[in-house]
Parts: structure tokens; C-alpha cells; sequence
């Protein structure tokens, strides 16, 4: 992909609001406990094998200071914040190992 082309499924869906109230009033009634989770590494945990189509290639050149030859860049191996496409390989990435685990998709939720 060049620079300035669009990127092809860069999103991460997002759950409704509605599910997050239907699972709080379900704990609340059930008397369960609910701990919150803050994915701090989630980008780096992603694979980009995650994605179905063929991972993106994206290469950076070292920041100012770094004792480099002038010219190197290096290759992004794992999807990183603020690249496009990698909230979408977090996504998938975490969807297929909820799955293995036994946890299955709520009926109101689209993604």
C-alpha cells in the first residue's frame, strides 16, 4: 500500500451502549462481581495474521537522535497505535480467542 491510498476494513467495531447496561442490570441481579479491564498493550498483543486480507506493510524511520546510517527504516512487525488497520487485528485477534475459550456472541450485537 502507498502512501496516501485508503486502507480496506481499517475499523474496530465498537459495542453499543445498550450492552453494556444489559450486562451491568444482569450482574446487578445476579449479585456478581464486575472488574474492569484496561487493555494497556493491546496493539502489540494484536497479530496482524489476525487479518483476513494480507497484512499491511509499514516501515518508520528511527527518531531524531538515534546513532543510525542515514537512509534505514525499520519494519513494523506487530500492529501498533495509530496505524489503521490495527484496532481491527486487536479486534480480531481478541474475537477468535474468546471464542476458543468458550464465550460465544451476543444475539444484539452486530459485531
Amino acid at each position: 500500500m502507498k502512501k496516501g491510498e485508503a486502507y480496506v476494513d481499517a475499523f474496530a467495531p465498537v459495542p453499543r451502549s445498550t450492552a453494556g447496561r444489559i450486562l451491568m442490570s444482569m450482574a446487578a441481579a445476579l449479585d456478581l462481581e464486575m472488574h474492569c479491564v484496561d487493555f494497556s498493550q493491546a496493539f502489540i498483543q494484536a497479530a496482524w495474521s489476525a487479518l483476513p486480507e494480507k497484512a499491511p506493510q509499514f516501515f518508520i524511520r528511527p527518531p531524531s537522535g538515534w546513532d543510525e546510517e542515514p537512509g534505514v527504516v525499520y519494519e513494523v512487525l506487530q500492529p501498533l497505535y495509530g496505524i489503521p488497520s490495527s484496532a481491527r487485528a486487536m479486534h480480531l485477534t481478541l474475537d477468535k480467542w474468546m471464542k476458543s475459550e468458550g464465550f460465544t456472541q451476543s444475539g444484539f450485537e452486530d459485531s
